[in-house]
Protein backbone atom coordinates (compact mmCIF):
# COMPACT_ATOMS: atom_id res chain seq x y z
CA UNK A 1 0.00 0.00 0.00
CA UNK A 2 0.98 3.48 -0.75
CA UNK A 3 0.24 7.46 0.64
CA UNK A 4 0.60 8.80 -2.77
CA UNK A 5 -0.77 8.85 -6.67
CA UNK A 6 1.92 7.91 -9.45
CA UNK A 7 1.66 10.08 -12.66
CA UNK A 8 0.28 6.70 -14.45
CA UNK A 9 -1.36 2.90 -14.19
CA UNK A 10 -2.36 0.07 -15.73
CA UNK A 11 -5.67 -0.14 -13.90
CA UNK A 12 -6.97 2.33 -11.31
CA UNK A 13 -10.38 1.53 -9.34
CA UNK A 14 -12.10 3.92 -7.55
CA UNK A 15 -13.70 2.60 -4.35
CA UNK A 16 -12.32 0.29 -2.00
CA UNK A 17 -15.23 -1.05 -1.26
CA UNK A 18 -16.67 -4.90 -1.48
CA UNK A 19 -16.50 -4.40 -5.55
CA UNK A 20 -13.31 -2.46 -6.00
CA UNK A 21 -11.37 -4.72 -3.44
CA UNK A 22 -13.09 -8.04 -4.57
CA UNK A 23 -11.37 -7.25 -8.32
CA UNK A 24 -7.92 -6.74 -6.84
CA UNK A 25 -8.44 -9.94 -5.01
CA UNK A 26 -9.45 -11.98 -7.95
CA UNK A 27 -6.57 -10.44 -9.82
CA UNK A 28 -4.15 -11.66 -7.34
CA UNK A 29 -6.06 -15.39 -6.87
CA UNK A 30 -5.70 -16.00 -11.12
CA UNK A 31 -2.09 -14.68 -11.42
CA UNK A 32 0.84 -17.17 -9.41
CA UNK A 33 3.15 -15.34 -7.29
CA UNK A 34 6.26 -13.92 -9.44
CA UNK A 35 3.96 -14.22 -13.02
CA UNK A 36 3.28 -10.93 -15.01
CA UNK A 37 0.71 -8.24 -13.37
CA UNK A 38 -0.87 -5.02 -14.17
CA UNK A 39 -0.17 -2.12 -12.40
CA UNK A 40 -2.73 -1.59 -10.11
CA UNK A 41 -4.48 1.78 -7.98
CA UNK A 42 -7.07 1.22 -5.89
CA UNK A 43 -8.33 5.08 -4.94
CA UNK A 44 -10.26 5.48 -2.04
CA UNK A 45 -12.18 8.81 -0.50
CA UNK A 46 -12.02 7.49 3.32
CA UNK A 47 -9.19 8.08 5.56
CA UNK A 48 -10.12 4.95 7.70
CA UNK A 49 -12.04 1.93 7.91
CA UNK A 50 -15.34 1.57 10.38
CA UNK A 51 -16.82 -2.25 10.48
CA UNK A 52 -19.52 -1.13 9.34
CA UNK A 53 -21.84 -4.00 7.24
CA UNK A 54 -21.83 -7.34 6.71
CA UNK A 55 -22.62 -9.41 3.41
CA UNK A 56 -24.74 -12.22 3.63
CA UNK A 57 -24.87 -15.26 1.08
CA UNK A 58 -25.58 -18.75 0.13
CA UNK A 59 -22.37 -20.17 0.31
CA UNK A 60 -22.44 -22.44 -3.03
CA UNK A 61 -19.07 -20.99 -5.11
CA UNK A 62 -16.09 -20.41 -5.06
CA UNK A 63 -14.15 -17.34 -4.06
CA UNK A 64 -11.54 -15.23 -2.86
CA UNK A 65 -13.31 -14.26 1.03
CA UNK A 66 -13.86 -17.83 1.72
CA UNK A 67 -11.64 -18.02 4.64
CA UNK A 68 -12.82 -14.59 6.19
CA UNK A 69 -16.46 -15.98 6.73
CA UNK A 70 -17.29 -15.83 10.08
CA UNK A 71 -20.45 -17.25 10.27
CA UNK A 72 -22.26 -19.94 8.83
CA UNK A 73 -26.43 -21.51 9.43
CA UNK A 74 -27.57 -24.68 8.09
CA UNK A 75 -31.44 -23.71 8.58
CA UNK A 76 -32.84 -20.35 7.09
CA UNK A 77 -36.34 -19.16 8.06
CA UNK A 78 -39.34 -16.59 7.09
CA UNK A 79 -41.86 -15.79 9.19
CA UNK A 80 -45.16 -13.91 8.62
CA UNK A 81 -48.81 -13.97 10.32
CA UNK A 82 -48.06 -16.84 12.73
CA UNK A 83 -46.53 -19.02 9.92
CA UNK A 84 -43.42 -19.97 9.84
CA UNK A 85 -40.93 -22.60 6.86
CA UNK A 86 -37.67 -23.18 7.89
CA UNK A 87 -34.99 -25.16 5.20
CA UNK A 88 -32.00 -26.75 5.25
CA UNK A 89 -28.85 -27.54 3.32
CA UNK A 90 -25.72 -28.53 5.11
CA UNK A 91 -23.89 -28.27 1.79
CA UNK A 92 -24.06 -24.76 1.30
CA UNK A 93 -25.62 -22.81 4.20
CA UNK A 94 -26.24 -19.54 4.63
CA UNK A 95 -23.13 -17.38 5.29
CA UNK A 96 -21.51 -14.06 6.94
CA UNK A 97 -18.82 -12.15 6.13
CA UNK A 98 -18.24 -9.12 8.07
CA UNK A 99 -16.76 -6.24 6.35
CA UNK A 100 -13.33 -5.80 8.44
CA UNK A 101 -12.48 -9.71 8.10
CA UNK A 102 -13.36 -8.87 4.08
CA UNK A 103 -11.08 -5.68 3.93
CA UNK A 104 -8.07 -7.85 6.19
CA UNK A 105 -8.28 -11.08 3.23
CA UNK A 106 -7.48 -8.07 0.52
CA UNK A 107 -5.52 -6.00 2.32
CA UNK A 108 -2.95 -8.97 2.82
CA UNK A 109 -2.85 -9.98 -1.28
CA UNK A 110 -2.75 -5.81 -2.00
CA UNK A 111 0.33 -5.69 0.38
CA UNK A 112 2.51 -8.97 -0.88
CA UNK A 113 1.52 -7.60 -4.87
CA UNK A 114 4.65 -5.04 -5.96
CA UNK A 115 2.13 -4.15 -8.65
CA UNK A 116 -0.82 -3.01 -6.08
CA UNK A 117 -1.70 -0.21 -4.33
CA UNK A 118 -4.34 1.61 -2.37
CA UNK A 119 -4.41 5.49 -1.74
CA UNK A 120 -6.71 6.86 0.42
CA UNK A 121 -8.14 10.43 1.52
CA UNK A 122 -8.26 10.52 -2.77
CA UNK A 123 -11.93 12.28 -4.11
CA UNK A 124 -11.92 11.77 -7.85
CA UNK A 125 -13.22 15.05 -9.07
CA UNK A 126 -13.33 14.18 -12.85
CA UNK A 127 -12.78 11.95 -15.71
CA UNK A 128 -11.48 13.27 -19.20
CA UNK A 129 -10.81 10.54 -22.09
CA UNK A 130 -7.66 10.61 -23.84
CA UNK A 131 -6.58 9.33 -26.94
CA UNK A 132 -4.68 6.41 -24.85
CA UNK A 133 -6.07 6.80 -21.11
CA UNK A 134 -8.41 8.27 -19.25
CA UNK A 135 -7.21 11.26 -17.22
CA UNK A 136 -8.54 11.40 -13.43
CA UNK A 137 -8.41 14.82 -11.55
CA UNK A 138 -8.13 13.91 -7.82
CA UNK A 139 -7.61 15.90 -4.58
CA UNK A 140 -3.95 14.64 -5.06
CA UNK A 141 -3.25 15.91 -8.29
CA UNK A 142 -4.16 13.70 -11.71
CA UNK A 143 -3.46 10.03 -13.04
CA UNK A 144 -3.70 8.76 -16.10
CA UNK A 145 -4.85 5.12 -16.15
CA UNK A 146 -5.96 3.03 -19.27
CA UNK A 147 -8.72 1.78 -17.59
CA UNK A 148 -10.76 3.06 -14.89
CA UNK A 149 -13.56 1.22 -13.18
CA UNK A 150 -15.89 3.01 -11.26
CA UNK A 151 -17.40 1.75 -7.49
CA UNK A 152 -18.54 4.43 -6.10
CA UNK A 153 -22.57 4.70 -5.21
CA UNK A 154 -24.45 5.12 -8.63
CA UNK A 155 -25.83 9.11 -8.86
CA UNK A 156 -29.29 9.12 -8.40
CA UNK A 157 -30.18 9.95 -12.16
CA UNK A 158 -28.74 6.22 -12.95
CA UNK A 159 -32.08 5.12 -10.89
CA UNK A 160 -35.35 4.00 -12.05
CA UNK A 161 -37.04 5.07 -8.73
CA UNK A 162 -40.29 5.04 -10.19
CA UNK A 163 -39.95 0.95 -11.12
CA UNK A 164 -38.43 -0.13 -7.56
CA UNK A 165 -38.10 0.65 -3.65
CA UNK A 166 -35.07 1.32 -1.29
CA UNK A 167 -34.57 -1.21 1.38
CA UNK A 168 -33.75 1.14 4.32
CA UNK A 169 -32.52 -0.88 7.24
CA UNK A 170 -31.20 -0.17 11.18
CA UNK A 171 -28.95 -3.20 12.38
CA UNK A 172 -27.24 -3.71 15.78
CA UNK A 173 -24.80 -6.20 17.00
CA UNK A 174 -26.50 -7.22 20.61
CA UNK A 175 -25.02 -8.86 23.45
CA UNK A 176 -27.44 -11.15 25.71
CA UNK A 177 -26.00 -13.67 27.93
CA UNK A 178 -27.36 -17.02 27.23
CA UNK A 179 -30.37 -15.81 25.08
CA UNK A 180 -31.38 -19.21 24.12
CA UNK A 181 -31.80 -18.71 20.21
CA UNK A 182 -30.85 -21.74 17.96
CA UNK A 183 -27.36 -21.30 16.98
CA UNK A 184 -28.10 -22.62 13.72
CA UNK A 185 -30.86 -21.37 12.04
CA UNK A 186 -30.75 -17.51 10.19
CA UNK A 187 -34.11 -15.44 10.13
CA UNK A 188 -34.00 -14.12 7.09
CA UNK A 189 -37.43 -12.45 7.29
CA UNK A 190 -39.56 -12.12 10.16
CA UNK A 191 -42.80 -9.96 8.95
CA UNK A 192 -44.31 -6.77 11.91
CA UNK A 193 -46.85 -6.10 11.25
CA UNK A 194 -48.75 -2.68 12.38
CA UNK A 195 -46.55 -1.18 10.57
CA UNK A 196 -46.83 1.14 6.88
CA UNK A 197 -45.48 -1.13 4.55
CA UNK A 198 -43.53 -3.53 4.13
CA UNK A 199 -41.47 -4.11 7.47
CA UNK A 200 -39.47 -7.53 8.46
CA UNK A 201 -37.08 -8.49 11.17
CA UNK A 202 -33.41 -9.74 10.03
CA UNK A 203 -31.90 -12.10 12.79
CA UNK A 204 -28.71 -13.94 13.04
CA UNK A 205 -27.09 -15.63 16.12
CA UNK A 206 -23.57 -15.05 16.20
CA UNK A 207 -22.51 -17.21 19.50
CA UNK A 208 -24.68 -18.25 22.57
CA UNK A 209 -24.11 -14.21 23.62
CA UNK A 210 -24.49 -12.46 20.46
CA UNK A 211 -26.66 -11.83 18.05
CA UNK A 212 -27.31 -9.24 15.16
CA UNK A 213 -30.45 -7.54 15.08
CA UNK A 214 -31.68 -5.45 11.91
CA UNK A 215 -35.01 -3.89 11.34
CA UNK A 216 -35.61 -3.33 7.82
CA UNK A 217 -38.45 -1.46 5.45
CA UNK A 218 -38.76 -1.68 1.95
CA UNK A 219 -39.78 1.81 0.76
CA UNK A 220 -40.20 4.05 -2.28
CA UNK A 221 -39.93 7.22 -0.63
CA UNK A 222 -36.15 7.33 0.86
CA UNK A 223 -37.24 10.82 2.41
CA UNK A 224 -39.85 9.40 4.50
CA UNK A 225 -40.37 9.32 8.22
CA UNK A 226 -39.70 6.04 8.58
CA UNK A 227 -36.22 5.68 6.03
CA UNK A 228 -35.09 8.88 8.73
CA UNK A 229 -35.80 6.81 11.70
CA UNK A 230 -34.26 4.45 10.73
CA UNK A 231 -31.04 6.05 8.96
CA UNK A 232 -30.42 7.95 11.83
CA UNK A 233 -27.50 7.00 14.69
CA UNK A 234 -30.16 6.49 17.51
CA UNK A 235 -31.87 2.91 17.97
CA UNK A 236 -35.11 3.38 16.65
CA UNK A 237 -37.99 2.90 18.98
CA UNK A 238 -39.24 -0.19 16.89
CA UNK A 239 -35.82 -2.10 17.17
CA UNK A 240 -35.96 -1.12 20.89
CA UNK A 241 -39.18 -2.12 21.66
CA UNK A 242 -38.49 -5.70 19.48
CA UNK A 243 -35.35 -6.25 21.63
CA UNK A 244 -37.16 -5.57 24.60
CA UNK A 245 -39.98 -8.30 23.74
CA UNK A 246 -37.85 -10.81 22.64
CA UNK A 247 -34.58 -10.46 24.76
CA UNK A 248 -36.08 -8.53 27.80
CA UNK A 249 -34.10 -6.17 29.50
CA UNK A 250 -30.47 -6.94 29.71
CA UNK A 251 -29.56 -6.54 26.09
CA UNK A 252 -26.80 -4.37 25.18
CA UNK A 253 -25.92 -2.81 21.83
CA UNK A 254 -22.06 -2.94 20.51
CA UNK A 255 -22.15 -1.93 17.43
CA UNK A 256 -24.55 -0.60 14.85
CA UNK A 257 -24.79 -0.35 10.50
CA UNK A 258 -27.20 1.34 8.79
CA UNK A 259 -28.24 1.40 4.77
CA UNK A 260 -30.37 2.58 1.91
CA UNK A 261 -30.11 0.18 -0.96
CA UNK A 262 -31.80 0.85 -4.29
CA UNK A 263 -33.71 -2.53 -5.39
CA UNK A 264 -34.39 -0.91 -9.02
CA UNK A 265 -33.05 -1.19 -12.33
CA UNK A 266 -29.27 1.22 -12.68
CA UNK A 267 -28.33 2.17 -15.97
CA UNK A 268 -24.78 2.12 -15.26
CA UNK A 269 -22.91 5.42 -15.91
CA UNK A 270 -20.36 5.27 -18.81
CA UNK A 271 -17.60 6.87 -20.79
CA UNK A 272 -16.27 4.81 -23.27
CA UNK A 273 -14.68 1.07 -23.53
CA UNK A 274 -11.76 2.25 -20.97
CA UNK A 275 -14.64 2.56 -18.40
CA UNK A 276 -16.29 0.30 -16.44
CA UNK A 277 -19.15 0.54 -13.46
CA UNK A 278 -18.83 -1.72 -11.35
CA UNK A 279 -20.36 -2.87 -7.93
CA UNK A 280 -24.02 -0.95 -7.21
CA UNK A 281 -23.22 1.41 -9.51
CA UNK A 282 -22.67 -1.67 -12.99
CA UNK A 283 -26.28 -2.91 -11.52
CA UNK A 284 -24.16 -5.79 -9.84
CA UNK A 285 -26.46 -5.76 -6.80
CA UNK A 286 -29.78 -7.52 -7.25
CA UNK A 287 -32.81 -5.55 -7.36
CA UNK A 288 -35.51 -7.91 -6.28
CA UNK A 289 -33.80 -8.60 -3.08
CA UNK A 290 -30.64 -6.59 -2.53
CA UNK A 291 -28.55 -9.38 -2.27
CA UNK A 292 -25.04 -8.26 -3.36
CA UNK A 293 -22.26 -10.48 -2.99
CA UNK A 294 -22.75 -13.47 -4.89
CA UNK A 295 -23.51 -11.65 -7.62
CA UNK A 296 -19.81 -9.51 -6.95
CA UNK A 297 -17.79 -12.06 -7.02
CA UNK A 298 -18.78 -13.36 -10.59
CA UNK A 299 -18.37 -9.53 -12.00
CA UNK A 300 -15.34 -9.17 -10.07
CA UNK A 301 -13.70 -12.48 -11.47
CA UNK A 302 -14.96 -11.85 -15.18
CA UNK A 303 -13.79 -8.28 -15.06
CA UNK A 304 -10.34 -9.59 -13.45
CA UNK A 305 -10.38 -11.94 -16.51
CA UNK A 306 -10.51 -8.81 -18.67
CA UNK A 307 -8.19 -6.79 -17.24
CA UNK A 308 -5.43 -9.93 -17.57
CA UNK A 309 -6.41 -10.74 -21.31
CA UNK A 310 -6.00 -7.04 -21.74
CA UNK A 311 -2.51 -6.18 -20.23
CA UNK A 312 -1.40 -9.37 -22.02
CA UNK A 313 -2.51 -7.95 -25.60
CA UNK A 314 -1.96 -4.86 -24.27
CA UNK A 315 -5.54 -3.68 -25.67
CA UNK A 316 -6.96 -2.15 -22.93
CA UNK A 317 -10.94 -2.46 -23.14
CA UNK A 318 -13.39 -3.46 -20.65
CA UNK A 319 -17.35 -4.99 -21.67
CA UNK A 320 -19.83 -4.63 -18.92
CA UNK A 321 -19.91 -8.22 -17.65
CA UNK A 322 -23.26 -10.58 -17.82
CA UNK A 323 -24.36 -10.54 -13.92
CA UNK A 324 -27.59 -12.80 -14.03
CA UNK A 325 -29.70 -14.58 -16.76
CA UNK A 326 -31.81 -11.62 -19.07
CA UNK A 327 -35.11 -13.47 -17.63
CA UNK A 328 -34.11 -13.05 -14.09
CA UNK A 329 -34.00 -9.56 -14.53
CA UNK A 330 -37.19 -9.35 -16.28
CA UNK A 331 -38.82 -11.18 -13.33
CA UNK A 332 -37.04 -8.95 -10.85
CA UNK A 333 -38.91 -6.01 -12.80
CA UNK A 334 -41.84 -7.31 -12.08
CA UNK A 335 -41.97 -8.81 -8.74
CA UNK A 336 -40.55 -4.88 -7.81
CA UNK A 337 -43.71 -3.34 -10.12
CA UNK A 338 -46.27 -6.02 -8.28
CA UNK A 339 -44.73 -5.09 -4.89
CA UNK A 340 -44.85 -1.29 -5.09
CA UNK A 341 -48.76 -2.09 -6.30
CA UNK A 342 -49.45 -3.88 -3.07
CA UNK A 343 -46.81 -3.49 -0.37
CA UNK A 344 -49.69 -5.42 2.34
CA UNK A 345 -49.86 -8.47 -0.11
CA UNK A 346 -45.97 -8.70 -0.24
CA UNK A 347 -45.24 -10.59 3.50
CA UNK A 348 -47.59 -13.00 2.15
CA UNK A 349 -45.43 -13.53 -1.33
CA UNK A 350 -42.45 -13.99 0.15
CA UNK A 351 -44.22 -16.71 2.18
CA UNK A 352 -45.26 -18.68 -0.24
CA UNK A 353 -42.38 -18.58 -2.86
CA UNK A 354 -39.93 -20.10 0.60
CA UNK A 355 -43.06 -22.65 1.30
CA UNK A 356 -43.41 -23.64 -2.41
CA UNK A 357 -39.68 -24.20 -3.37
CA UNK A 358 -36.86 -26.66 -2.13
CA UNK A 359 -33.86 -25.07 -0.51
CA UNK A 360 -31.59 -25.54 -3.14
CA UNK A 361 -34.03 -23.98 -5.58
CA UNK A 362 -34.11 -21.23 -3.20
CA UNK A 363 -30.51 -20.97 -2.72
CA UNK A 364 -29.92 -20.63 -6.58
CA UNK A 365 -32.42 -18.34 -7.28
CA UNK A 366 -31.45 -15.74 -4.46
CA UNK A 367 -27.91 -16.45 -5.52
CA UNK A 368 -28.10 -15.50 -8.99
CA UNK A 369 -27.52 -19.14 -10.38
CA UNK A 370 -31.39 -19.95 -11.02
CA UNK A 371 -31.95 -22.78 -13.80
CA UNK A 372 -34.68 -22.77 -16.30
CA UNK A 373 -36.34 -25.42 -13.89
CA UNK A 374 -35.74 -23.17 -11.31
CA UNK A 375 -37.41 -20.37 -12.23
CA UNK A 376 -40.19 -21.88 -13.22
CA UNK A 377 -40.95 -23.39 -9.98
CA UNK A 378 -40.34 -19.46 -8.41
CA UNK A 379 -43.19 -18.65 -10.93
CA UNK A 380 -45.40 -21.34 -9.88
CA UNK A 381 -45.20 -20.25 -5.76
CA UNK A 382 -46.38 -17.03 -6.49
CA UNK A 383 -50.16 -16.24 -6.85
CA UNK A 384 -50.35 -15.62 -10.76
CA UNK A 385 -52.66 -12.47 -10.86
CA UNK A 386 -51.14 -9.55 -9.07
CA UNK A 387 -47.76 -10.39 -11.68
CA UNK A 388 -49.35 -10.71 -14.53
CA UNK A 389 -50.89 -7.10 -13.71
CA UNK A 390 -47.95 -5.90 -13.27
CA UNK A 391 -46.39 -7.41 -16.45
CA UNK A 392 -48.95 -5.94 -18.79
CA UNK A 393 -47.76 -2.97 -18.93
CA UNK A 394 -43.98 -3.99 -19.23
CA UNK A 395 -44.73 -6.16 -22.20
CA UNK A 396 -46.93 -3.72 -24.00
CA UNK A 397 -44.13 -1.39 -23.84
CA UNK A 398 -42.02 -3.90 -25.33
CA UNK A 399 -44.06 -4.58 -28.17
CA UNK A 400 -44.53 -0.95 -28.51
CA UNK A 401 -40.86 -1.07 -29.62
Amino acid sequence: MTMSLPKETDIAILGAGLAGLSIASWLDELVPAGADMPRLHLLEAREEDTHDRTWCFWDQSAHPFRDAISHRWQNWQVSHAGKQVVYNDPDCPYAMLPADAMRRSAYSRIAIRNEFSLVRGVKVEAITPQSESLQLTTSQGQLDAKVVIDTRPPPLEALAESQGVWQVFHGVEVHQPHHGLGLSKAGLMDFQAGHAGIHFVYLLPLDEHHLLVEWTCFEADRHSEICKILLAPELPWMLANWLDEHLGKDWAVQRSETGCLPMMPITPPHINSRYLSAGIRGGWMRPATGYMFASCQRGAEDVAQQLLKAHAQKRWHLTPPRIRPSALNWMDKVFLQAMRQHPEAAPGWFLQLFANTTAAQQRRFLGDQPSAGDLLAIMQALPPGPFVRAALPRFSISRGH
